[in-house]
């Protein structure tokens, strides 16, 4: 789980009600107090560790322009996170917790994995429900949903909602093959049509 909060400022801050309804990135971001031209804000989104030494992967719109960043473990440990860059165009950002012994962490899968009809699993923390795991396949491959120069996505039907943003996409030997990042909802919850970037973009 990857908590941040950050000051909003006008235009540089994203908000979901500037987004196509029917195509909405995982924007988790709720007020706290009362309206006015700056407020803080507070998001929670999903992230997963790629090496022993606590570097952390996760979305931009979940972790960038954050004035704190926590991230949670599975175990329940939690630490105060740097966030070492983001790219807006890719919608990525990385992220580095201090732990005292190394962390387990995962591997990304080849783009060769990334087959339409392969079976995949997302893994995340929707609805701030905790660590869940859901199941699909991938449904097509270089998916251009207008979010920037770097549309290539993968569509899958692994159900995701708000607060799987950054959360991985793994193929069946648990390699990540993408980050989930964004929904085609008409409704706001999953409807089967999710996206992630692809493990090559990712790295």
């Amino acid at each position: 789980v990857v908590t941040g909060g950050a000051e909003r400022e006008g235009p540089q801050g994203m908000d979901p009600e500037d987004l196509p309804p029917a195509l909405r990135r995982f924007f988790e971001q709720m007020p706290r107090g009362q309206q006015q031209p700056q407020q803080r804000r507070m998001g929670q989104g999903s992230g997963f560790i790629i090496d022993a030494d606590g570097t952390i992967v996760t979305n931009n719109h979940v972790a960038g322009g954050a004035s704190e960043v926590r991230v949670t473990l599975a175990d329940g440990r939690e630490f105060p996170a740097r966030v070492l860059g983001t790219d807006p165009r890719t919608d990525l950002a990385v992220l580095k917790i201090d732990a005292p012994q190394p962390l387990p962490f995962v591997t990304f899968a080849p783009a060769s994995a990334i087959r339409v009809g392969a079976p995949v699993m997302a893994m995340g923390n929707p609805f701030g429900l905790g660590g869940t795991v859901t199941a699909g396949i991938i449904s097509a491959r270089g998916r251009d949903i207008g979010a920037g120069p770097a549309d290539e996505f993968i569509q899958h039907d692994a159900a995701i909602n708000p607060g799987n943003s950054g959360g991985p996409l793994f193929d069946m030997a648990g390699n990540v093959v993408g980050v989930n990042t964004a929904i085609l909802s008409p409704s706001g919850g999953s409807v089967g049509i999710g996206f992630a970037i692809p493990s090559p973009v990712v790295q």
